[in-house]
This record gives structure tokens, sequence and C-alpha cells, in this order.
């Protein structure tokens, strides 16, 4: 879980800001909190309120740079894509600075780093144990392309041997690469929690992203497809029933090239690994190839009800409405079964989907739904006002972002407001009591 991050001089973020998901002083909504440890209290969910580029986006965009520069890494002397603050002079000349707090495995970690158009300037990783940061390494730029490793007692290195390794990687790491990327690509076994947290548990969704994998919960009858079918019904969009129909590739598709055929022939295992080829029309299809080496297409196609008859009629899911399919590329939000939880963070919840729905997918996610009641949490940037319900949301779930005069993005919670708990929050947002809000002139303004 998300436990606190840190982002300055990065895109609209000057100055240190910093977004916390630590439990507030609110007390409504218990079950909106897990608690590690019997000592951290950790919110599930948060909400994100701007104007129009007050700087929402950029959060998002800013946590996507950490995870794909954490994950993916650079090639040598390829340079890092930074996009620091262009309204104050003195940042082109600053490093841009990302730190994380977040909880993996049992363990808390502190990470992040420094980095400028070239190189990486500074990194560290820290466990937090209590109240104390107990150092696991540090590394450092310094002249003529060299970097200074520190790393902690607290890392445990099994001999002489594992520290000489683990030092040779840091030497042997580019200037444009995170030591942090450097060590799981070469294998060192010490960080790979944190490394794992950014790759597998961090997930961005920005509005016209699209899940690749859902077939996969439809190729049996399984209690995750009951439980997918059950949340599609709940939102009302006409679905009785979603199949998978079967296609023979080189039969039943003429127009797919021989090269692409092959390609994915010698990509295969027999009735083992299976891939998802999209369309530029939108289809998606499982390619897997079966006992005689054909290779095998499926695709998703939903059931409707016909009138006055006990007859379906079906369609391909490109067919869908964009709200559906929206709803479709959501439900593993709401259906991951990774141990310890994901992060999702999303880009306007609220594209292509009705209000009273966003309400009801944050809703859903908020109950409690399995007994061990995983821990997951919802990051979302939104203009959907009817969110702001206290009977919905807690006070320090809300948040806001909004440009200062120096064309700044600021983030701060509705808790340092305290609201009361009977004060419509919706109508006071949209007067402009809790600022980030657009400021919008008269007509007379404009001289007409």
């Amino acid at each position: 879980m998300l436990i606190r991050c840190f982002i300055e001089n990065f895109l609209s973020f000057n100055e240190q800001s910093e977004f916390s998901m630590v439990k507030g002083r609110a007390r409504k909504y218990s079950n909106h909190v897990s608690k590690f440890n019997n000592q951290l209290s950790v919110l599930k969910s948060a909400v994100l309120y701007g104007a129009n580029a007050s700087g929402k986006t950029n959060f998002v965009r800013s946590l996507d740079f950490v995870k794909n520069f954490v994950v993916k890494g650079k090639k040598p002397e390829e340079p890092i894509f930074i996009e620091k603050f262009k309204f104050d002079k003195k940042s082109l000349d600053r490093p841009s600075s990302f730190q994380f707090e977040f909880y993996i495995g049992k363990r808390i970690y502190l990470y992040g780093f420094q980095v400028d158009y070239e190189k990486v300037v500074e990194e560290w990783l820290y466990e937090i144990k209590g109240k104390k940061d107990v150092l696991l390494f540090s590394r450092k730029a310094l002249k003529n392309d060299r970097f200074k490793l520190s790393l902690g007692n607290n890392l445990k290195l099994k001999s002489e041997r594992d520290k000489q390794f683990v030092e040779f990687v840091s030497e042997g790491t580019p200037s444009n690469q995170l030591f942090l990327t450097e060590s799981n690509h070469r294998n060192v076994k010490y960080f790979t929690k944190p490394y794992e947290w950014f790759r597998d548990v961090l997930q961005i969704i920005f509005p016209d992203s699209k899940y690749d994998g859902i077939e996969f919960f439809f190729e049996e009858q399984s209690k995750i497809k009951d439980l997918i079918l059950k949340i599609i019904k709940y939102f009302d969009v006409g679905i009785s029933d979603i199949i998978l129909e079967k296609f023979k590739v080189e039969q039943d598709f003429k127009d797919i090239p021989e090269e692409v055929i092959s390609n994915l022939k010698k990509g295969l295992k027999r009735n083992d690994v299976k891939t998802i080829l999209s369309t530029p029309r939108k289809d998606r299809y499982i390619i897997s190839k079966d006992k005689n080496e054909d290779l095998i297409a499926q695709r998703l196609i939903s059931k409707h009800k016909m009138k006055e008859s006990d007859e379906y009629a079906t369609l391909e899911l490109a067919d869908e409405s964009e709200g559906t399919q929206r709803i479709i590329d959501l439900l593993p939000i709401l259906i991951s079964f990774l141990p310890g939880g994901n992060v999702f963070v999303i880009d306007e919840i609220e594209r292509s989907l009705h209000p009273l729905l966003v309400k009801k997918f944050i809703n859903l996610f908020l109950a409690p739904r399995f007994k061990n009641n995983l821990k997951q949490q919802l990051i979302t940037t939104t203009h959907e006002s009817n969110l702001l319900d206290l009977e919905l949301l807690r006070r320090d779930e809300i948040w806001f972002v909004e440009k200062n005069k120096y064309q700044e993005s600021c983030l701060y919670s509705l808790e340092e407001f305290k609201p009361r708990y009977d004060k419509d929050i919706q109508k006071g947002y949209l007067n402009g009591r809790f600022g980030a809000i657009p400021f919008i002139r008269e007509p007379k303004d404009l001289g007409w």
C-alpha cells in the first residue's frame, strides 16, 4: 500500500508537494482504514479534485514516470525525459526529486531519488521501523560519472562475496540508470520487494487505458467469472452474460499476413503460453496454440436478452458503448486478488460513466467484500462533484490541487478545513470554499 509520496520540480509541482494516505483525525468509516502492525493506519481511497490545468493529471503522470523509470530503466546514454517546472529559472538547474513510502511484504520502505536530464544524482532506500529510518542503501553521484554506494548494516549481507557483488553491480550501473533497477536486472535479491512494489502493486490507469487480460477469467466457469457477471449486472448495462467465442486463426482470419501468423506460432507453446492480440477496431483476442499446432483465437462476446423471446442477441465488446467498455476495463480493480493488494491510480474515473455509476463504483470498492479484506487502495482524479459526500468518503479521503500565482500546483486535503459532517461539501466546493475550482469571468469581461 502507498503511505506517502513526495514530488518536487516535476511538471507543475515546483516546491516539494506531499500526498499522504495516512489516516487523519476523522473517525467516520473505520472500514476505510487498513492497519499495519497496530501502529500505522492507512486509507483505502483518495479522490483528487481541481480545475482544468490545475495539476491533477500531472500528479498521475508523475507516478507513471517513476513506475516506468524504476521498472523499465534506460538504455546506456539514453536521455532521461524529465519535465521540470518551467516557470522558474532556478528550477531548470535543480534536479527533480521523488520519494515514496509504501508497505509490502510486512515491511515498510522509504525509497526515493533525485534525477537530472542525463543522470541519477542521488538514490536511497530505507526500511522504516517504528520511528526510525534504517538505511538499506544510498548512492550519490560524484565527479567523472562515478558514484558512492553506502550499504546499511540492516541489509544483512550473507558474506563478503555478496557485498562485493552488490558493489560490483553499483559500479556497473550506468549514470542514467537507477541502482534499484539495475540490481534487480542483475539478480541482486536484497532489493526485490521494493522493485516489485513499483512493478506489480502500483497500477496507473489513464482515460484511454485498456485492461489486457480480463479474457482469461472467462476461459472456464469459475467463481471469478460469476463475480464479474454479478458486478456487470450491478451496473445495469443490459448485459446478461459474457462468453468466449473461438476461431481458428488461419481458417477464419484470411486477412492476417503470413509473417504475423508465423511469429505468433514461434512465440507460443502448445496448450500453454497465451497472448493478447488487439486489432485496429479495438477487438481483443486471446491467441493460443492447440495440440495440433493450430492457432486458436478467442474473444469476448456479450449476450443481451431479446424482446419477448427466450433467445439472446450477441455483441462484440468493441460494439458495446464506451461506458460499458470502461466499466469492463475497470473491473480488475474490484476483483484483484494480489496478496497485499494493489494501488490503483486512475486519471478521470468518470470518463464515459454516468455520475451515479461512478458513485456506485467507489462505494463498491470501499464495501467489505471478502473475509480477508484485501488491502487495496484506489486513488483517482475527478471532476465529478457527486462524490463530495461525507456519507461516502471521509474528510481525509478528499484532496484538492490548485495552482498559485506562480503556476505551481499545491496539494491539500479537506481535512485542513475541518467541515462539519452535516455540511453540504459539494455545494461548498462549487461555491469556492475549498479552492481548486476554475475562475470563470463574466461575458461582459470579454467585452461582449
